[in-house]
């Protein structure tokens, strides 16, 4: 098995929620803390972008030059990059995630939930130019980008058949989502 690095994106300014995600308490500690120890019980190695020591290279321009940090400064070809605000993932979730990508002929494998692709992706270095391209000409959609790259898509049906409840990628983005994140443990 191939070396996979890991990214965590947690650069966001938390203005819905009004305060630093990252930081909400999750089980024993933080939620950043718990998505470190998530994604690390399925990747080599986890690095955490848009707060220090690594802040995003581009920084107010959201999530897409947050992954574009992350695949530059990867070490591996096949990543797996997600937002510090999906805490109801699951480790069996991400090593599906992992195995897909790894045996994928695609660039990018991403979920799709409706018409919406949660910000938890399997993707590989080569991408480093389009995303490039994208970021500095200020096309910064995750939307379009998922959507212009040819992904391999893991729709809802699959991910039920693969014994996966779609509630997994509820994200927090306030007070409300978090509470309801919070009953669901």
């Amino acid at each position: 098995m191939s070396a996979v690095n890991g990214f965590i994106l947690a650069g966001g300014k938390g203005t819905r929620m009004g305060r630093d995600k990252a930081l909400l308490e999750w089980r024993s500690g933080t939620l950043l803390e718990y998505m470190v120890d998530l994604l690390s019980s399925v990747t080599s190695k986890v690095q955490v972008i848009g707060r220090h020591p690594l802040p995003d290279l581009f920084p107010g321009r959201g999530p897409l030059a947050g992954i574009l940090t992350a695949i530059q400064i990867s070490q591996t070809e096949t990543n797996l990059v997600v937002a510090v605000d999906l805490p109801l993932l699951t480790k069996e979730f991400l090593q599906y995630l992992r195995f897909r990508i790894e045996n994928s002929e695609q660039l990018l494998v991403a979920c799709q939930i409706e018409s919406h692709f949660p910000l938890c992706f399997g993707l590989r270095r080569r991408l480093i130019a389009e995303l490039e391209r994208r970021v500095l000409a200020g096309e910064l959609s995750v939307q379009a980008f998922v959507e212009g790259c040819g992904p391999e898509f893991i729709l809802e049906p699959e991910l039920s058949h693969a014994g996966f409840d779609i509630s997994i990628f509820r994200n927090v983005n306030n007070e409300e989502d978090y509470r309801a994140a919070l009953e669901k443990l």
